[in-house]
């Protein structure tokens, strides 16, 4: 039997909003404002990603024990096959918060060369 019940407001909306507006809000946290390295700005992203997806395994499992299933349970069987399951779906809800580090990715590099253009002005005078 097929039951259409997996997309609803508290299963995807708002885990899927809170995985965004932890995108938007992590690299502000991770990545130096004044930096003027773009090595630290990845890793700053690279750090955010790696929290996202952590995150997103742990919503992954409070939806999945919310709904019923019972998910703490199957990692006390499989503790592999459980977290493989739950990383895969965190993997997925990467299609809404990648695009969104991606554009702050963007954002701080921007602002790294915004900065060394001002220094070399400064340095010029």
């Amino acid at each position: 039997m097929f039951v259409i019940d997996s997309i609803g407001f508290w299963n995807t909306a708002v885990p899927l909003g809170v995985l965004a507006l932890l995108a938007v809000l992590l690299p502000r946290l991770l990545v130096d404002r004044e930096t003027r390295s773009h090595g630290k700005v990845i890793h700053g992203i690279a750090l955010s990603a790696g929290f996202l997806l952590a995150i997103g395994i742990l919503v992954s499992v409070v939806v999945t024990q919310m709904r019923g299933f019972e998910a703490l349970g199957h990692f006390e069987i499989d503790p592999f096959g459980a977290l493989w399951v739950h990383l895969r779906l965190s993997l997925m809800a990467g299609i809404v918060w990648l695009p969104l580090l991606g554009l702050a990715w963007f954002g701080h590099a921007q602002a790294v060369e915004t900065r060394r253009g001002r220094d070399q002005v400064l340095e010029d005078r």
